[in-house]
């Protein structure tokens, strides 16, 4: 066949006998584009999981910096907001997975809690607690004529959430095996979002701005406990009238 770069005749093959060329430059291309796409993916998947790694890492070390002392949270910076986030998640899930597991236990004696109503509900209604703090909080910080950015004050309410992720914790062994007063525990982990991280970024600091903080932080709580109370009535709501639609319906 004649090869298209020297135009001599050549045997047939992939390549030219003559100078060596390709005889199909277009399955060249073709190829080439190929393995240029496969090392691109390749690349692209190494990048993914080297960023994957990074940022497990990062939330490692966020992790336990402030678990070991909860104090320097008022010292957080941005570059912490991602973990803050994974934080704010963690705390949420677990206290979703709880709610689920216990309402799941009690419904057995009745009919099955759906892990739509039982997990999935819950955990939504409990980030848009979060999410609604973390604004009011973030209002709040401009009332009392503190200089706190928007991602500043949801890294600092993320770093502050770690003590009462393992009080949790620690809550739901107790009670697990019995021991008296355990709930307590969860109850104070409960009011996390609510009262205290709020408390502790609106009172960092120490200089007179604003408007005073005893008089905002009552503020607070009382929006705060209404918007609970709401979720709260509304969950237990879903749980007992799904329970009671489906006992009345064996009748």
């Amino acid at each position: 066949m004649l090869c298209p770069n020297c135009e001599q005749e050549s045997k047939e093959g992939k390549y030219c006998t003559n100078c060596g060329a390709h005889l199909y430059p277009e399955q060249a291309a073709t190829a080439e584009e190929e393995g240029e796409s496969q090392l691109n993916t390749a690349t692209n998947k190494g990048d993914f999981s080297s960023t994957i790694n990074a940022e497990a890492k990062h939330f490692a070390s966020f992790f336990m910096t402030y678990l070991k002392s909860p104090h320097n949270a008022r010292f957080v910076t941005q570059q912490d907001f991602i973990p803050a986030i994974i934080s704010i998640v963690l705390l949420s899930l677990t206290i979703a997975l709880s709610f689920y597991l216990v309402t799941l236990q009690f419904g057995s004696f009745f009919v099955s809690i759906s892990f739509l109503d039982g997990f999935i509900i819950p955990f939504i209604q409990h980030l848009l607690v979060y999410a609604f703090m973390t604004i009011l909080t973030y209002f709040s910080t401009k009332l009392t004529g503190q200089h706190i950015s928007w991602k500043n004050t949801v890294t600092k309410v993320g770093a502050y959430t770690i003590p009462f992720i393992i009080t949790f914790l620690i809550g739901i062994v107790l009670t697990l095996i019995r021991i008296p007063f355990s709930g307590v525990l969860t109850f104070i982990s409960l009011l996390g979002p609510v009262i205290f991280i709020p408390s502790f970024i609106l009172l960092e600091d120490h200089e007179k701005k604003g408007y005073d903080r005893i008089y905002v932080l009552i503020g607070f709580y009382i929006v705060s406990f209404v918007l609970a109370t709401i979720i709260l009535q509304n969950m237990l709501g879903s749980i007992f009238g799904i329970l009671m639609e489906n006992f009345f319906q064996g009748f």
